[in-house]
């Protein structure tokens, strides 16, 4: 199996994918897009739950990657297809099994982009995007992987470093965007896109209007569609240092 990745003439990357390793959607195209808005100086940069490898390999084919691309996943397989597209698109890597920063110590980067999983658990289970092999650790609100992120990114910036963070409305965006804003100095958006619920899903409305009751996720009904919307930020100027 494969997926290729393209942005406008600039980039077209094919890559390799494999059963239990989570495929791109459009949340990676707007993380990298996101990247590309901001157009960052080259540096060290690490790629948070890279899956397949597509944005870390992304950032190394635009210039925005310098030396060895950084990544690590909680799943072996991710790690290992990562490597193996990188060997495919000659990208010397550093790449790294286990959850968020702990493979890396007290490494600092210039660049953190985050792409662990960030959609309420209960909606993870109800989508075509996750599976038992395939795991979505993010909690009731969505929101808990992302925030341990955000909180320990000071720890792993280096001086004038940026964290790009996604926040899709199938989470409680409200909770990220204020762990954001009391962790950073400056939180900005970077890239955004509304989308449309997948067909897969709509028979379970009323198990997501619950959760939207509840205040756990948010979308929006228009001209018969569900509409949800993911935006990408940056995040910079950590409080405290």
């Amino acid at each position: 199996m494969s997926y290729t990745f393209e942005l406008g003439d600039e980039v077209s990357i094919k890559l390799a994918t494999a059963p239990g390793v989570f495929v791109p959607t459009h949340t990676s195209t707007l993380c990298i897009e996101a990247v590309h808005n901001q157009g960052p100086r080259p540096g060290r940069t690490l790629d948070l739950g890279c899956g397949c490898g597509v944005v870390g390999i992304a950032m190394n084919k635009l210039g925005y990657a310098n030396g060895p691309l950084f990544a690590s996943d909680l799943s072996p397989e991710a790690v290992d297809l990562t490597r193996t597209n990188c060997d495919a698109h000659a990208v010397n890597c550093d790449v790294r099994i286990g959850s968020l920063f702990e493979p890396w110590g007290d490494m600092r980067f210039d660049m953190i982009i985050d792409d662990v999983s960030g959609i309420a658990e209960e909606v993870a289970i109800l989508s075509p995007w996750f599976s038992e092999t395939i795991p979505c650790a993010s909690g009731d609100d969505g929101t808990a992987l992302t925030r341990a992120v955000i909180e320990a990114a000071p720890d792993h910036l280096a001086d004038g470093g940026l964290l790009f963070i996604p926040v899709i409305s199938l989470s409680c965006v409200d909770r990220i965007l204020d762990s954001a804003h009391a962790t950073f100095g400056s939180v900005e958006k970077a890239s955004g896109q509304d989308w449309r619920l997948p067909d897969e899903m709509t028979p379970h409305l009323d198990q997501l209007d619950a959760l939207k009751s509840d205040g756990l996720i948010d979308f929006a009904r228009k001209f018969g569609m569900v509409m949800c919307r993911t935006d990408f930020y940056v995040c910079s100027e950590p409080k405290g240092k």
